[in-house]
């Protein structure tokens, strides 16, 4: 599973979507319910051998890197990459084999204001941990962080195809008909031509 999405979360990949591939989501829930019924409690991710991590701190970007690539996400400069996982008002999310605590196997993460707002960012499971609810695992303890901080418009970038994915998480496509924008200097150099 890859998808950046925006919450009311950007694009599962860094690059620019079309604004028709987009669709502005926003979750439905309360901070008890998401942290009260997770999927896959921090018991269960345990006794599977998985850790999970609320920090970057032993995270290894170039393995994270390496997951992006085989999702499809471009890979980004280490440095810069890692400069945005340490982003102080969101939450960051990631699990890995407590046998290799650095490598990541699932992660997701989410920047904002810290306040009001916040958007859903990098929701990847590495492809051989696929289908086995790490996404969701990550995704729930996102979103249930960012609500115990009151941040209560989240949203996300979803391609088409992972819409489903997000759906039982609370996201909805488009609120009350609207519509998210991005900047992108890709559409202004096409202008000046």
């Amino acid at each position: 599973m890859h998808s950046h999405t925006f919450i009311r979360s950007p694009p599962l990949r860094s690059s620019i979507l079309p604004l028709s591939l987009r669709r502005y989501i926003t979750p439905k829930c309360t901070p008890t319910a998401v942290a009260s019924s997770l999927s896959l409690p921090d018991s269960e991710l345990s006794s599977r051998g998985f850790s999970i991590n609320y920090s970057p701190t032993n995270l290894d970007p170039t393995a994270l890197n390496d997951i992006f690539a085989r999702v499809g996400f471009p890979r980004r400069d280490t440095a810069r990459l890692s400069l945005a996982l340490s982003h102080p008002s969101g939450s960051l999310v990631w699990l890995s084999r407590t046998k290799e605590p650095t490598k990541p196997v699932a992660f997701a993460r989410a920047t904002g204001d810290g306040v009001f707002n916040a958007v859903v960012w990098d929701v990847v499971v590495d492809p051989s941990y696929q289908g086995i609810g790490l996404g969701k695992a990550v995704m729930e303890r996102v979103i249930a962080e960012l609500r115990e901080k009151g941040i209560m418009n989240i949203a996300l970038y979803a391609e088409p195809r992972v819409i489903s994915f997000y759906r039982p998480l609370g996201f909805i496509p488009d609120p009350d008909g609207i519509r998210g924008m991005v900047y992108s200097r890709k559409n202004l150099q096409k202008k000046k031509r």
